[in-house]
Formats: C-alpha cells, sequence, structure tokens
C-alpha cells in the first residue's frame, strides 16, 4: 500500500532532499493550480512506492488524498517524530540509477491530457552537473534571489531547492507569484539574480515606479518560458543595471529542465543560447533529416538528464523517441555562431503565463454554450507581453 506523506508548510521545498534520499521517489503535485481529476489521480500507480506531496494548503491536500481510498497520511508530529529515530539502513548504490525513479513530474501533450514524466537520480544529479558547468558564473554561493517558481514543477524542484542545496547560493520562496511583492523582495534581499518571464520583464519595463526600488546589484536576468525580444533585453538593463546580463534559455520537463541555454561567457540577443553541458542537439525536417544551417526544423535532444519513460503511457514513450532522440516537438534554426532560435511550436499546445493549454479543452467550454454550434482555438503571439495568448 502507497504511503501519501502530506507536509503543510510555507516551506514545502525542504521535504524534497529527504524523500530523494529515504523514500527514493518524489511527485510534486500542485492542486491550488490545477484540477484534482486531471492529475492527482494519476499520482499512485505503485503500490509499494512511498509518495510525498509538498503543498502549502492542507485542504488541497487532504483533498488531493481523498481521491484514493488506500493511503497512509502522515501529519507533521509524525515526520517530526521519525526524525529524531535512526533511519533504517538501505542499499543507496544498488542498483544502475539511470534505472531507478527518482521523481515524477506532469508535462501536457499535444492531445492536452497530462503525461507523468518519470525522471530518474541520474537524470537530477546531470542536471545539476549541468548546470553549474553551462553557467558557473552565475550559479554560485553568492547568489541571491526571492523565487516564485511552483515547487510543483521541475524548474521548481531543481532551481529552487536541489540546486540551492547543492551550491549553497541564498534562495527566499513565495507563495505565490506577485508582481509588486516580488519587486520589493528583491530590492530588499539585494538580489542578484531574477528569475523572469517575458509578461513581467515587459511589465519591468514599462513601469514607472521601478526608478523608486534599489535594483542595482541584480547582475543576471534568467528568463524562460519564451525568449525576450532585443528590445526587452536592452531596456530591462537600462532600468536596472546596464552591466546586467540577459539570459534567454529553452527547456522543458522531458529534458529536466535545461537544454539550450546563453551564457555570462556568450549570449546573443533573442536567441536561446547554445546546448547545455552535456546536451546534444539536433534539427530535423519533417522525414528526420537533418537541415542546413539557418533552416527551421524540429528540435531533437539526446543526452543523461533526458527522461526515462511518461509513466504508464508506453504508446507516448515510444512516440517521444525516434532512433534515440528525443522529439520535443519545438521548430528551432541554428545560426552560424551555433545559437539557436526558438521560432514555433509543432505542437498544438498554446503556452500561456507557463501554463501549456490545450485548444481542445477551451473548444469545449466554448462549445458548451448553447449559441455555439462549432469553435477552434488557436495561439497568437502577442507583441505587448511577448506570449501568446488564446484565440478563438
Amino acid at each position: 500500500m502507497a504511503d501519501l506523506h502530506i507536509y503543510y508548510s510555507p516551506y514545502p521545498n525542504i521535504k524534497v532532499p529527504t524523500t530523494l534520499s529515504v523514500s527514493q521517489f518524489l511527485v510534486q503535485t500542485n492542486p491550488d493550480d490545477v484540477s484534482p481529476e486531471k492529475v492527482i489521480w494519476q499520482d499512485f500507480g505503485d503500490e509499494d512506492q512511498k509518495v510525498t506531496y509538498a503543498g502549502l494548503r492542507s485542504n488541497a491536500a487532504f483533498d488531493a488524498a481523498c481521491l484514493r481510498e488506500m493511503l497512509g497520511l502522515k501529519y507533521p508530529r509524525d515526520i517530526r517524530n521519525a526524525a529524531v529515530n535512526p533511519m533504517y539502513p538501505f542499499g543507496i548504490s544498488n542498483g544502475d540509477n539511470t534505472k531507478i525513479p527518482a521523481g515524477m513530474c506532469f508535462s501536457s501533450g499535444t492531445s492536452g491530457k497530462p503525461k507523468a514524466v518519470v525522471l530518474s537520480h541520474h537524470n537530477l544529479i546531470a542536471q545539476l552537473l549541468s548546470v553549474r558547468a553551462t553557467n558557473p558564473f552565475t550559479h554560485t554561493s553568492t547568489s541571491r534571489e526571492p523565487f516564485f517558481p511552483s515547487f510543483a514543477h521541475i524548474y521548481g524542484i531543481v532551481s529552487g531547492v536541489l540546486a540551492p542545496a547543492w551550491i549553497g547560493n541564498y534562495v527566499q520562496p513565495m507563495r505565490r507569484f506577485e508582481y509588486h511583492p516580488y519587486l520589493q523582495r528583491a530590492a530588499e534581499l539585494k538580489a542578484n539574480i531574477l528569475r523572469l518571464v517575458p509578461a513581467t520583464a515587459v511589465r519591468m519595463t514599462k513601469d514607472p515606479e521601478i526608478k523608486n526600488l534599489d535594483l542595482s546589484a541584480v547582475h543576471t536576468i534568467m528568463c524562460s518560458d519564451s525568449p525576450l525580444s532585443r528590445d526587452t533585453i536592452v531596456a530591462l538593463q537600462q532600468i536596472l543595471n546596464p552591466e546586467a546580463i540577459v539570459l534567454n534559455g529553452y527547456g522543458m520537463s522531458e529534458a529536466t529542465v535545461t537544454l539550450l541555454r546563453n551564457t555570462r561567457g556568450g549570449q546573443k540577443g533573442a536567441s536561446v543560447g547554445k546546448p547545455a553541458a552535456g546536451m546534444e542537439v539536433r534539427i530535423v525536417d519533417e522525414n528526420y533529416n537533418d537541415v542546413q544551417e539557418g533552416v527551421d526544423g524540429e528540435c531533437l535532444i539526446r543526452g543523461p538528464s533526458v527522461f526515462m519513460e511518461y509513466k504508464n503511457n508506453e504508446a507516448e514513450t515510444a512516440a517521444a523517441f525516434k532512433g534515440g532522440w528525443m522529439c520535443t516537438g519545438d521548430i528551432v534554426h541554428v545560426d552560424q555562431d551555433g545559437y539557436f532560435w526558438l521560432t514555433g511550436r509543432k505542437k498544438e499546445l498554446i503556452k500561456y503565463k507557463g501554463h501549456q493549454i490545450a485548444p481542445a479543452e477551451l473548444e469545449e467550454v466554448l462549445l458548451s454554450h448553447p449559441s455555439v454550434s462549432d469553435a477552434g482555438v488557436c495561439g497568437v503571439r502577442d507583441k505587448a507581453t511577448q506570449e501568446e495568448l488564446p484565440v478563438g
């Protein structure tokens, strides 16, 4: 029978390293953000695994637990009492860690149905080493930042929990993203790193009040979700610190986050950079033949941080790989200097404010109206926010 350890705290991240070392398997979910019927019910597939849910709202955690009948609930006092007792010995080196699952997070497929991405201990270790090797002057013990990405996402686990625990940098978690509190916290901490999405970056460049905050310590701005334009990058540097470096990047859950990244040693405008350390990248046409420099094609990846499988989904796992390369579904091209540029998505999903939205789901909502006989939804890039917007 599976154990669900429910741990509700303002700092759910402190449970992650313990879970990875003791329970050996971690499921991070976010009932506050995603409907339980879409995600939570898929979490507990193996009866012999111990699963930890880390969250901020006790009622959300208990609601999630109610979706399964056979679960052993552990309260904070039980966890505290267990912590004072010696840990039962286990074989920490037993087996091949490329084949031992460490965690599972959720990524939407082209159908819009959630897929459980299973990551091995090897994947997580490889990603930490890659991040450090790719940007050694950014990821150091002197880094300070407020951190708002959810710990339900692999980005939050790697960048907000595992990397700081290993490198020793200072991270102050926030319950949720709020524009003004985030920037105020950054000023108070004298943060030298900011992690932004395009909409936030654009808002900062148009905010007349930002000049009242001292953000002069910021030397690195890391942008994810979609790349910032060159104009936005220049505007950010003008209002924060002319010497600040803005680093676009590109990643996905299946790659344990980062696969392409600009670095302090080399960056180019709105490109998403070069392959992260240990990552191999190909660009292919629809027949999976390599394309020439400057020609758009699908991005295929291979490396030690590429995921194991989609949980209980052999068909989707098989479809994700072609000759040992993972098919990302994203369209890129590479320039003469080896920098990659993200130009589109082969997938139908609309990426909005960090969330992946399936057009079919929105079409279903529109069709539920009695006056609508047919509906179609697509993503349109909005110049103001530099994000995709769903349009029907």
